[in-house]
């Protein structure tokens, strides 16, 4: 059996410039085992899919117990890195941010996406409210001792009016992105 770390690690090796890693989104243990047998490097959830499986809208409808419950099946289900979409970590201050990173990744997960958007809200939260968030879960992350791969995503684009030209919205994307939040070495969301 392959040990977290040694799964984060692989996980890690997969992002390499030029040469995308493709993620097949499951919903449950029978859909990563599935998507294990047919030779996948790893295996990632969907919010949607998850939700959607148990009867719930997207956007952290699926209560955080039942969300954790089928996480922990799925990652014992395979030896594949499983890499978690976490919405916006079920919490809005960051340390319920921490603590459900922390219950999250002690499920043998490799990884997870972090979503800026305001769940159930308008707009995103500010450049500086997400970066205490992402620090918040780097540091819980980082306190399981293993190099937990976060994908800190921005919703500039989903959340942006209709009327703005998707062209005017990339610098904002830029700022929002974790280099461009000015996070110090070594506390960069993506390890």
């Amino acid at each position: 059996m392959i040990s977290q770390i040694e799964k984060a690690r692989q996980f890690r090796s997969f992002h390499v410039p030029y040469s995308p890693l493709f993620l097949y989104n499951i919903w449950d243990a029978g859909s990563a085992k599935a998507v294990e047998s047919a030779g996948s490097k790893a295996v990632a959830t969907s919010s949607w899919s998850v939700a959607a499986a148990h009867g719930y809208e997207d956007g952290e409808q699926l209560p955080l117990d039942e969300m954790l419950a089928t996480v922990a099946k799925i990652a014992r289900s395979v030896e594949l890195p499983v890499t978690v979409d976490f919405e916006g970590g079920y919490a809005a201050d960051p340390e319920t941010v921490g603590q459900n990173v922390r219950r999250l990744l002690e499920l043998g997960v490799v990884g997870f996406n972090f979503e800026d958007q305001i769940v159930d809200g308008p707009g995103l939260y500010s450049v500086e409210d997400q970066v205490s968030r992402i620090r918040a879960a780097r540091r819980a992350a980082d306190s399981l001792g293993f190099p937990a791969f976060i994908n800190a995503r921005t919703d500039v684009f989903l959340k942006a009016d209709r009327a703005v030209a998707q062209a005017d919205l990339v610098e904002e994307a830029l700022a929002r992105e974790p280099q461009g939040m000015r996070l110090p070495r070594g506390n960069q969301a993506i390890p």
